[in-house]
């Protein structure tokens, strides 16, 4: 997801709380890419006595699957072959989660789109992007590309 961290900045300074979102999107690039996933939906920013800056985060507040590891092998495809393709994402909402998986590509084809472990066979020669989206119960996406190269004969 792209996020345009000064527009986001300059959408906020209209009110006392977009102030102080603005203030704590300026702090870090980390705060930014969390507001501008959508919580700032799901935040609280109040300001205590002391002047202190307080930012409270909806537990509920849904997070992306995440992609810890992934292998394509072999990364270089020979004409009538297929190769590996396995990947492992989370999701930080829980340990038991479930996602679903759908894999596309500029050419060629999987045998199960359904699945993050499949294989994939060339129709094109040249690189291809192997993409896989992840999406939790909540409907938060996380797309994940490989690249591979389709060999010539």
């Amino acid at each position: 997801m792209s996020f345009d961290c000064a527009a986001r900045r300059a959408e906020l300074k209209a009110s006392s709380v977009g102030r102080m979102r603005a203030l704590c999107l300026s702090l870090s690039f980390a705060s930014c890419a969390l507001l501008g996933c959508g919580a700032s939906d799901h935040a609280q920013f109040s300001s205590a006595d002391d002047g202190q800056l307080q930012l409270k985060i909806d537990p509920s507040f849904n997070k992306c699957p995440t992609f810890t590891q992934s292998l394509v092998i072999p990364q270089s495809i020979p004409p009538r072959f297929s190769a590996a393709v396995v990947v492992i994402a989370t999701d930080p909402d829980g340990p038991n989660a479930a996602l679903e998986y759908t894999w596309s590509a500029t050419s060629g084809a999987f045998t199960d789109i359904k699945q993050p472990t499949t294989r994939y066979g060339c129709e094109a020669r040249g690189r291809q992007i192997l993409n896989l989206d992840a999406v939790d119960a909540r409907g938060c996406q996380s797309r994940l590309q490989l690249a591979v190269d389709c060999l010539d004969e």
